[in-house]
Order: structure tokens, then sequence, then C-alpha cells
């Protein structure tokens, strides 16, 4: 079973989990941007795995540029959510550029 953040473990280690958690935030958003271009992507070979552009585009993103976590976010993974939240919630409605992509 997944332990989650234990609310001493947060008291404790604060400074650790919401780096961590703003880590995971970061990586969700730039694989959520990735997931947009999925069978719109092409190279020489063909159709680019969006996997493979999620691994990319994620190795590039500098820990200065990342972004703090948006109210109401709960990690997808398990490990890095607290013992009070619910389910993973991604809030992408507050991200400007999520309207653009859904044409």
């Amino acid at each position: 079973m997944v332990m989650a953040i234990t609310e001493q473990s947060y008291k404790d280690l604060k400074e650790y989990w919401d780096y961590q958690r703003k880590i995971e935030y970061n990586k969700e958003i730039v694989h959520y941007m990735a997931e947009k271009f999925e069978g719109r992507v092409y190279n020489d070979f063909g159709m680019v795995n969006i996997e493979e552009m999620k691994n990319l585009l994620w190795t590039r993103v500098k820990s200065e540029d990342y972004e703090e976590p948006k109210k109401g976010y709960v990690p997808a993974d398990p490990k890095l959510r607290f013992e009070w939240e619910g389910k993973a919630h991604l809030p992408t409605h507050l991200l400007p550029y999520d309207k653009d992509l859904e044409n």
C-alpha cells in the first residue's frame, strides 16, 4: 500500500515536501501540455511517440523555471499526496494556453 504524506511528516519536513510537490506539479503540467499534441507531431520517421516527447520536454525544464502549484492541486502520485487530500487533481482550467490547444 502506498503511503501518503502524514501531517507529522509534513510538519517535520515542510520545505522538502513542498519542493517535491512543486517538482511534480511542473512535471504534470509539462506532460499535460505534451498530451495535447498527441497524434499531431511528426519527425523524419513518422509520428512522435508521446511518452518520448514528455520525457524530452521534462528534461529541458530548469528548476529555476518551476512554477508554484496552483490552488487545488493534488498530485497524481499518491506518495506525494497529503493524507487529508482526495483524488488527484491538476487545475488545468487555470492554464492560459489550455483553451488555445483544444481546437
